[in-house]
């Protein structure tokens, strides 16, 4: 996420968030909470966390203007908000075509350097359809179970 919009509309305007009405302030403990796990969920779930929290940015920032467009002395949420049909325009790109077959998505794993304590759900979320093993072989590469408690897995070349 580049810049948090509401953040720093706030900073321009010195606005303290607490003076805010209460559902506003509901709205911006949501975003710093879904902004603190960004960097705990994967990769795959990052695409989809970052276009909420856009939204949510948006949304916070929409809400200020309705309340308090009249007080506030640098108003430049317009120019925010009509940034938002360059925002739709960008999520298209985002969403690549998933691979078609097993090893096409394994070789999207070793492009990405995700080679490692790879999970069970990640390889669903990302379309295998291989049925993994401890040692599973697609293609050129060897998927190998790393863990016995828990769905782990690390890819090699064979």
């Amino acid at each position: 996420m580049k810049k948090i919009e509401h953040k720093i509309f706030l900073k321009n305007n010195s606005l303290d968030k607490k003076l805010l009405l209460e559902p506003i302030q509901d709205k911006i403990e949501i975003f710093d909470r879904m902004y603190k796990l960004l960097d705990t969920v994967s990769d795959c779930e990052k695409g989809d966390l970052l276009e909420q929290l856009e939204a949510l940015d948006l949304e916070i920032l929409e809400d200020i203007d309705e309340e308090y467009a009249d007080k506030l002395e640098f108003n430049e949420i317009e120019e925010a908000l009509e940034e938002q049909p360059v925002l739709e325009k960008v999520m298209p790109k985002k969403e690549s075509p998933k691979p078609t077959n097993d090893e096409a998505i394994l070789d999207e794993l070793v492009k990405m350097g995700r080679t490692q304590d790879i999970g069970r759900s990640t390889f669903k979320d990302l379309g295998l359809i291989s049925k993994l093993g401890w040692e599973t072989v697609i293609g050129k590469y060897l998927v190998v179970r790393t863990s016995v408690f828990r769905y782990r897995y690390g890819i090699t070349i064979k």
